[in-house]
C-alpha cells in the first residue's frame, strides 16, 4: 500500500511511525527545507503521554522531559485561585511533562525506520481515481497513492485545495512565546490571570523556562518585546520579574491564536489529521495530544479494516468525539479566562477541581482501537 503524509510535523511524524509499526512504509513530504517545529515548547498532559506509549515513544520521552506535578492558577497579583496535582487525575494515562518541541519532533523522526522524508517539496493538489489518488508535486511530479494524509498544520494547502469552505477562526487573542533562562525558580506549570491578559511559564529543564503570553489581538500591536512588558507591568511575581527582564532580542514566536472548526476532513482516500482538521486555541493544551491520537488511531483503522473507505470512516466515527470535545472546552475556557475578574476568579477558587476533572474527563478514556 502507498502512503503519502503531507507535512513533517507532530502530526505527520506521529501518523508515519504508528504506520510503520503496523508494517506500512509512508513517504512524507516537507514544504519546509529541514524538520520545521513552530511553537518553541510544549506541554504533555498524560493522554498525549499515553498516546507515545501505544508508538512505543512513551519511556523515551519522559527520560529527558520535565515532569510537571502540579498546575497553578494565580491572579495578576499573585494569589492562589486554583491548583491541582496532575498526577492525581492522569495516574491511569501517563505522566504530564514539558519539553522542547524540537526535541520531541527529533525523537519521532529518529524512531522513523522505513519512512522516506522529502525536504523542500510539497503537495499542488491531488485528484481522485478510481482506485487511487493522483498527487501533483511542486517539482512538477505525479504519482497515484492509495492514500493521501494532510498533516501539513493549520495553514494545510492540503485543506485548502480540498476543502474550500473549510477555513481558520480567529480566536481574538495573540500571542507570544519564548524559551528564557529559569532565574527565578519557577518548578511547575504556573498562570496568572490578568484583565483579558494571561501570563504561562512552563520550566521544560532544571534551568530552562518556557514563556507564553497573550492578550486581545487589538492590543497586540506590534509584538515587540517592548509591548509584552507594557502589558504586563501590573503582574505580581512570581511570573512579572520574567517579562520585566527580558532582553529585547530574544527569540520569540508571535502568532494570531486561530482555530480549524472540525468538519468530516474526509475525501476520497484523502484525510486531514492534527491541527490540518481541528486546531484549537492551547487553552487544553491538547494541540500535540490530539495530533498524536490521530496518527494511532489512524494507523490501526488502516490495517484493521477491509478497505479504505471502511477505515476512514471508521476513523471519523473514533476522533470525532474527542475532537469535538477538546474544541469546545477549549472556548469555554477561552471565555472563563475573558469574564469579568471577581467572577472569573470566584469560580476558580470554588469549583477550580471539578471544572478541570469535566475539562479532561473524555481524555481519561482510553483510545478505541
Amino acid at each position: 500500500m502507498r502512503i503519502l503524509i503531507v507535512g513533517a510535523g507532530i502530526a505527520g511524524l506521529a501518523a508515519a511511525r504508528a504506520l510503520e509499526i503496523k508494517g506500512y512504509r509512508p513517504e512524507i513530504v516537507e514544504r519546509s527545507t529541514s524538520l520545521s517545529i513552530a511553537g518553541q515548547s510544549i506541554f504533555l498532559l498524560g493522554n498525549a503521554m499515553r498516546a507515545l506509549g501505544n508508538l512505543g515513544l512513551g519511556n523515551e520521552v519522559a527520560s529527558f522531559a520535565y515532569p510537571i506535578s502540579a498546575q497553578t492558577i494565580m491572579s495578576a497579583r499573585g494569589k492562589v485561585l486554583h491548583h491541582v496535582a496532575t498526577d492525581s487525575v492522569w495516574k491511569d494515562c501517563g505522566p504530564c511533562v514539558a519539553l522542547l518541541r524540537r526535541s520531541l519532533a527529533n525523537a519521532m523522526r529518529s524512531s522513523l525506520r522505513d519512512t522516506h522524508i522529502e525536504f523542500g517539496t510539497t503537495v499542488m493538489h491531488s485528484i481522485p481515481r478510481l482506485d487511487r489518488r493522483d498527487v501533483y508535486f511542486s517539482d512538477g511530479r505525479v504519482a497515484g497513492y492509495d492514500l493521501v494524509i494532510g498533516a501539513d498544520g493549520i495553514r494545510s494547502s492540503t485543506r485548502a485545495a480540498t476543502f474550500s469552505a473549510s477555513a481558520t477562526r480567529a480566536t481574538g487573542l495573540s500571542a507570544w512565546r519564548l524559551v528564557t533562562d529559569n532565574e527565578y525558580g519557577i518548578d511547575s506549570w504556573t498562570a496568572m490571570l490578568g484583565a483579558g491578559r494571561t501570563l504561562l511559564a512552563i520550566p521544560t529543564s532544571g534551568s530552562k523556562l518556557y514563556l507564553y503570553a497573550d492578550c486581545s489581538t487589538k492590543e497586540f500591536g506590534d509584538g515587540s518585546v517592548g509591548t509584552l512588558k507594557k502589558l504586563f507591568v501590573d503582574f505580581a511575581a512570581p511570573l512579572a520579574p520574567l517579562v520585566a527582564n527580558l532582553d529585547e532580542s530574544i527569540e520569540i514566536h508571535r502568532s494570531n491564536i486561530e482555530e480549524v472548526s472540525h468538519h468530516d476532513h474526509i475525501a476520497d482516500r484523502l484525510v486531514l489529521i492534527g491541527d490540518a482538521s481541528h486546531a484549537s486555541s492551547p487553552s487544553m493544551a491538547q494541540g500535540a495530544g490530539m495530533a498524536i491520537e490521530d496518527g494511532v488511531v489512524l494507523a490501526n483503522c488502516i490495517a484493521n479494516e477491509h478497505s479504505m473507505h471502511a477505515a476512514l470512516a471508521r476513523f471519523r466515527e473514533l476522533r470525532k468525539p474527542r475532537i469535538e470535545w477538546v474544541q469546545k472546552q477549549s472556548q469555554a475556557r477561552d471565555k472563563l479566562r475573558q469574564a469579568p475578574g471577581f467572577v472569573r476568579n470566584t469560580l476558580l477558587r470554588t469549583l477550580g477541581n471539578k471544572m478541570y476533572h469535566r475539562s479532561y474527563s473524555l481524555l481519561l478514556e482510553p483510545l478505541v482501537l
